[in-house]
């Protein structure tokens, strides 16, 4: 499973500051799902929301509906049907703003 390799590689520490980030604003009924690629997080109310994994240099978040987000950040990428990816250096108080909106 991917977050075994998430939690134990060299993005480890960035990681589990976002995953923490992103269960606080999600909520008391947030829950997450492990898969062999991704680590995917959950409202029970609103459904899916995004996915994390580790790059070599940086943290990847998958918006499952990234296509509907105002960029206002200019931090997504991609051009799917729906998804849109952000990637994460660091925690800081601009990304953590962006994770947020």
């Amino acid at each position: 499973m991917q977050i075994y390799k998430d939690i134990a590689g060299i993005n480890s520490e960035l990681f589990l500051k976002t995953r923490e980030y992103i269960i606080k604003l999600i909520g008391e009924d947030s829950f997450e799902k492990y898969s062999k690629n991704i680590t995917s997080y959950y409202s029970k109310e609103e459904g899916g929301l995004c996915y994390l994994r580790t790059k070599d240099d940086y943290l990847h978040i998958g918006w499952f509906r990234g296509v509907y987000i105002n960029d206002k950040y200019d931090c997504l990428f991609g051009n799917d049907k729906t998804i849109r990816g952000q990637k994460v250096y660091k925690l800081d108080k601009e990304t953590k703003e962006s994770i947020k909106h």
